[in-house]
């Protein structure tokens, strides 16, 4: 490399090999990554099952539980798992993860790290979260007696309103395996922050192991720093993907007091774009003013053995089809709460305002961030938060969990897209196999392909509106303000030369990198969803040219078929109307009262009753025949009208209006016949003269006269009507060339004669 000013100066592009030590060195970095973990937690495993044993060999020799663990009060005791399981939230209390034992070490509980960032707690969150407790009776009653909307009626079906299966027992599901209500498709993570930031997972796999994942979820949640955590949480992640209705109602009965969960359960049930919901100083409830929610709408593919909820818009089994691609409608929201007190207010800006003030919290307050997942496809990131982090406040946890949605939304937008274009694009044997080709560019019965480039084309467009939706409500919600802590009431920062504040913007300005990032890959995804449209849009115009043309092909075929068949179907008719008279005269002629029948009489009869026969239909055969037979026809009823009025002693009737257009044409038709007849003898007797060399200009008289009647043909050819007009210089009505050329001539002599201009 080129030495400049005493330091290395890069190439603008590393070489291959370079290129490939430096993603060989990354994998490695990401196996060691995950092999740190997978040992931390197998640690953490066994501290939990080796303290879990001590506790229950205490239990035994005294026979009751240590002082620390037993329950304040009656009504906070758990219900029994089931009859044929002994055991109680007390005695799952003596299983609980290190987290909430006394005797584990502050060390060990993950809140103390070697790491930079969790050496100085003063930069982090110092005041706990308030301790809360439920019970699975009290959880009963709220499933009972809460007024429940439309919404989250419609997402917990099956439970609210049904009065046998709030009375069984237990409420929660406590065994393994596949359930009805699909329990065992949920999964979770819950993680307490500690006051150094660091986050620990709060873990009941042994729970889990015994009674099943949903029972492991209810006790994950419904406990927060009890009395027996020697150090509490300043802020909790809770993290929830495919609940069961049951576990809906267990959400939204512990974290109804810090959210409005009816809204939170409504923006997953309602069909409306991504949103962020931020500046809410101003609401009238008392939660939404401490909570900040963001709200994800989009799509993705069905996970194998998985369905979606009653509530979102799929494609039904019956309607998919071998091509069809298993796309649903999903939805995630991330709420953040900041339970401290109010640092400040601000004034309503709004002209129609209900309030004219509204608080601002602490963004280093305690603090709780709630992610519901509603995605059927099982391929949600589980490494979003690990204990390798640590969260300098609420704000920041909220911004990397919208970060790890983010991610999630772009593989899964980016999973559809190749799924589209796979099914739309032509397969490789296209260049190769002629039926591949005749199959892609001509239509079958069932518009198979018209159907498939239409559903890929508009999908891949309904796709692009989502992506822009989604990075709208994040770029017109995250200003810079935000960002930098200067936002009047998102997350401000009173001290900006605070050194906590400080390392507050430093972490976020590293967050909002991370996100332009995803940004950028979402605006690429995008631009390559519209080429897809494009290139679908060009198939779609080459398949309709040539279906076009091969319709065009089998019409041209259809029409010599119907023509042939004209000309079959004229010819029998032909032949039966040849026989038709016939057959009437012979069936006369067989009748058996007649005695002796005379040929000849049967001759005159045939020819009498065939010949006019055959005349009147050859003549109606053509168009002229058909309107000479129609002109005659109504001539005669007019007569026979006439000669009935005659017999009546009654006025002759009016001539119907055809009769009278039929006669007013005839009469024009003579009056012009007689016309022409005299303008045709006028002229061809002028033309004789100038051929036998007569000239008449010698004669005044006999000129004047010749003007005379050449003025009196052409008034007369002037008002012979055009439709029986010759061409002017014809002595006869000419019936070829030859005839039209010769009144050429003699008309350019007779100009020439008489003066006038040729």
């Amino acid at each position: 490399m080129q030495m400049h000013g005493g330091s290395e100066r890069f190439p603008t592009a590393m070489s291959t090999p370079d290129t490939r030590r430096v993603e060989n060195l990354l994998r490695e970095l990401d196996a060691q990554r995950t092999a740190y973990i997978d040992t931390f937690t197998k640690v953490h495993e066994q501290i939990t099952q080796t303290l879990a044993s001590t506790v229950s060999k205490d239990v035994l020799r005294s026979g009751t539980p240590p002082a620390s663990q037993q329950p304040e009060s009656r009504s906070q005791r758990s219900q029994r798992f089931s009859e044929s399981r002994a055991g109680s939230d007390k005695h799952v209390t003596s299983r609980r993860s290190p987290a909430g034992l006394s005797p584990l070490p502050a060390s060990s509980t993950g809140f103390e790290s070697d790491s930079d960032d969790g050496g100085d707690e003063a930069l982090y969150v110092q005041t706990p979260l308030e301790p809360q407790s439920f019970d699975l009776e009290s959880l009963r009653a709220h499933l009972r007696s809460h007024q429940w909307d439309k919404q989250t009626h419609r997402i917990l079906d099956g439970v609210v309103g049904n009065p046998s299966r709030l009375s069984e027992t237990p409420l929660i599901p406590n065994r393994r395996g596949k359930l009805e209500d699909r329990s065992d498709h949920t999964h979770y993570q819950v993680f307490d922050v500690g006051p150094d930031g660091s986050v620990l997972p709060v873990d009941f796999s042994h729970i889990e192991k015994d009674f099943g994942r949903a029972m492991a979820f209810w006790h994950a949640i419904k406990e927060i720093n009890p009395e027996t955590k020697q150090r509490h949480a300043v802020g909790r992640i809770t993290i929830v993907r495919e609940p069961s209705p049951i576990l809906f109602g267990a959400i939204h009965y512990t974290m109804n007091k810090h959210f409005d969960m009816n809204e939170l359960l409504g923006h997953l049930f309602a069909d409306e774009n991504s949103s962020a919901k931020l500046f809410r100083s101003f609401e009238d409830d008392a939660r939404r003013q401490r909570s900040f929610v963001f709200n994800f709408e989009y799509f993705t593919l069905i996970g194998k053995d998985c369905e979606p909820m009653k509530w979102q818009l799929a494609a039904g089994q019956e309607d998919r089809k071998p091509w069809h691609i298993s796309i649903t409608r999903c939805s995630s929201v991330v709420a953040l709460v900041l339970n401290g007190p109010k640092i400040k207010e601000v004034k309503n800006p709004r002209r129609r305002k209900a309030k004219d003030k509204g608080p601002v919290y602490d963004p280093f307050s305690s603090w709780q961030v709630l992610n519901i997942q509603c995605y059927p496809d099982l391929q949600a990131s589980l490494d979003v938060h690990d204990s390798t982090k640590h969260y300098v406040n609420g704000p920041e946890a909220f911004m990397t969990t919208i970060l790890g949605e983010f991610r999630d939304a772009y593989r899964r937008f980016s999973e559809i897209t190749k799924r589209i274009s796979k099914r739309v694009r032509p397969p490789l044997e296209f260049m190769f196999d002629s039926v591949i080709r005749d199959k892609l560019l001509f239509e079958d019965d069932e518009y198979t392909m018209a159907r498939r480039y239409f559903w890929a084309h508009t999908t891949l467009g309904i796709m692009n509106e989502s992506i822009k939706a989604l990075v709208d409500a994040y770029e017109e919600r995250f200003t810079d303000e935000v960002w930098e802590g200067k936002h009047k009431t998102l997350w401000p920062l009173l001290d900006e030369t605070s050194t906590r504040n400080k390392h507050y913007r430093k972490k976020m300005s590293l967050l909002r990198a991370e996100f332009d990032l995803i940004l950028a890959r979402l605006r690429r995804l995008v631009d390559e969803n519209n080429d897809r449209r494009r290139e679908i849009q060009d198939l779609r115009e080459d398949l309709f040219t040539g279906t076009s043309i091969q319709e065009s092909r089998k019409s041209v075929n259809a029409t010599e078929t119907t023509v042939q068949q004209g000309h079959n179907i004229k010819l029998l008719t032909m032949v039966s109307i040849f026989f038709l008279p016939l057959t009437f005269v012979t069936s006369v002629f067989g009748m058996t009262d007649i005695d002796d029948p005379d040929y000849r009489d049967f001759t005159i009869v045939t020819c009498t009753v065939c010949v006019p026969f055959f005349v009147l239909i050859g003549s109606l055969n053509s168009r002229r025949g058909l309107t000479w037979w129609k002109i005659k026809t109504q001539a005669f009823f007019a007569a026979m009208g006439v000669f009935f009025a005659w017999m009546t002693g009654r006025e002759k009737p009016a001539d119907p209006p055809e009769l009278m257009a039929v006669k007013s044409f005839d009469s024009q038709s003579r009056a012009d016949t007689i016309r022409l007849r005299r303008f045709s003898s006028m002229q061809n007797r002028n033309e004789r003269g100038v051929v036998r060399g007569e000239t008449m200009v010698e004669e005044p008289s006999s000129r004047g006269e010749g003007d005379r009647r050449v003025e009196d043909g052409l008034a007369l050819a002037a008002s012979v009507s055009p439709a029986v007009r010759p061409s002017f210089g014809m002595g006869r009505v000419g019936t070829s060339r030859i005839a039209e050329m010769w009144g050429d001539e003699r008309e350019r002599k007779r100009r020439l004669t008489y003066g006038e201009d040729v």
